[in-house]
């Protein structure tokens, strides 16, 4: 009977289910075929998402309500009420009064009532015209018993006239269903009601969520290459909005930082063409007033022009070097390599060039490493020419080389000016000189040890910087035997 009962409620709650089910599948296709092709606001996709949520709450709530309504009535209702019967049956001591007893509580009950012995023989019944019917037994008859009477049949045990009969209560289905229908409609009203609701406030709650978007929206218009130090107030904003602010602030100090950057490269680019184009346009002028008759001042000229076009060649390299470094299209040629041998070479060359310092050297032997052995050499040169410019006549470059846990490690150590404490973080800067009373003396460009830095790193290793003015400097660079992937 339990099983029958379920099916039943079950066939209930799908017909139930049915319209409003429909209702959003009809809401849903118009929000994907049509309002997507629309140019809705944030704020009313926001609103009308909040909407399409809680209709399919309600749709949940309902069923659930109705559900459990069906399922209290079948197990506690409905078992209170024979509780009920059954005392009032008890109280009978005729079979007239039974039957007289059994017809009131059917038109209280709104059903028929059938009372029988345990082997389905019918001994009472509210309406005499019951006797011919049979209990159906079967789902098929069950169906068929409720769509040929309008009847819902239920059926329980009682204690009569001290014995043990079956009662079989034939519920008035329009009944029944019209008190669950009334159920839906007073759930419905409700949930309409909150519906109302989120239509009435939604959009302002949805503003007010968005008020920090329009801020933000506000005060990025007023960002410009001019006005650079604007920044998003993250005051008001909250949650994901307010690590959007955050990230966007960060990205504006990235920008403004390169930005300054990009203009001060340009200013010193600027900077350093303009010295040897003012004397290439110097002596060229010479050439043109007197350099004809004037053998003297024609090599003179010919010769600084040569020097100064060499060092705008050195500038123009350096600065296409930086280039492919910044546009990442700057590429090593890795080889294997003993690392002692390319220390000697520069250590020979230094020794040729430069005879007004003292070259010490410790190498070990040896060791081989991977990387590109020019850029290498390259940077080595760098930082050894470095020392000898700051560095005193008759002053000492010591150059060492040994094995360290992270690879091998190479010391290029002078005993010149030293570096002081405030440059010292700015040295490999690009354009930056610590001493600029000796730019013309010494001679580059400020890119060196910028361009030494990056060969280092790009061979995945590290440079330690020491130095104390008036003592020297010494420069540790450590490149892994290996560069790894």
């Amino acid at each position: 009977m339990m099983n029958k009962f379920l099916v039943f409620l079950k066939k209930l709650l799908i017909n139930i289910l049915i319209l409003p089910y429909t209702i959003l599948k009809f809401i849903n296709n118009i929000f994907n075929n049509n309002i997507r092709k629309v140019k809705f606001s944030i704020k009313r996709k926001i609103t009308f998402n909040y909407i399409m949520l809680y209709l399919i709450s309600c749709i949940f709530t309902l069923l659930i309500v109705i559900s459990g309504y069906l399922y209290l009535e079948h197990k506690i209702f409905i078992p209170k009420k024979i509780n009920v019967d059954e005392s009032l049956l008890k109280e009978c001591t005729t079979d007239l009064e039974i039957k007289d007893t059994i017809r009131k509580i059917a038109v209280y009950r709104d059903s028929d009532i059938i009372i029988a012995e345990l082997d389905d023989n019918i001994v009472y019944a509210s309406d005499d015209n019951l006797f011919g019917i049979p209990y159906p037994e079967t789902k098929i008859q069950f169906f068929e018993f409720i769509k040929e009477n309008k009847k819902l049949p239920y059926k329980d045990i009682i204690s009569l006239n001290n014995k043990f009969h079956k009662i079989f209560y034939y519920f008035n289905v329009s009944s029944f269903t019209n008190r669950t229908k009334i159920l839906a409609l007073l759930v419905g009203a409700g949930e309409l009601f909150g519906l109302f609701i989120i239509w009435l406030f939604g959009s302002h709650k949805s503003k007010k969520v968005l008020k920090p978007i329009y801020t933000m929206t506000t005060m990025a218009k007023d960002i410009t290459i001019y006005n650079m130090d604007a920044r998003l107030n993250i005051s008001e904003a909250k949650y994901e909005l307010k690590d959007l602010a955050y990230t966007l602030n960060k990205m504006l100090d990235s920008l403004k930082t390169d930005y300054t950057k990009q203009k001060r490269f340009v200013s010193d680019v600027s900077h350093e063409l303009r010295t040897p184009i003012s004397i290439i346009d110097g002596y060229a002028s010479m050439l043109q007033r007197w350099g004809k008759k004037d053998e003297e001042v024609l090599n003179e000229s010919i010769e600084a022009i040569k020097n100064e076009a060499e060092n705008m060649k050195d500038l123009v390299e350096n600065l296409l070097f930086l280039a492919r470094h910044d546009n990442q299209t700057l590429e090593y040629n890795i080889e294997n390599f003993y690392i002692n041998e390319l220390l000697n070479e520069v250590i020979k060359e230094t020794g040729i060039i430069d005879k007004k310092h003292i070259i010490e050297h410790t190498i070990t032997p040896n060791v081989l490493i991977s990387g590109d052995k020019n850029r290498l050499k390259q940077a080595i040169r760098i930082f050894v020419d470095n020392a000898i410019k700051y560095t005193p006549p008759s002053g000492k470059i010591i150059i060492k080389s040994y094995k360290a846990d992270a690879g091998i490690s190479i010391s290029i150590k002078d005993t010149g000016i030293g570096i002081s404490r405030e440059d010292l973080g700015n040295i490999f800067n690009r354009f930056y000189r610590s001493d600029k009373s000796r730019t013309r003396q010494t001679g580059g460009h400020g890119l060196g040890l910028s361009i030494a830095k990056i060969i280092v790193l790009g061979h995945k290793g590290k440079i330690k910087v020491r130095s104390k003015l008036g003592i020297g400097t010494e420069i540790i660079i450590t490149i892994p035997t290996s560069i790894p992937n």
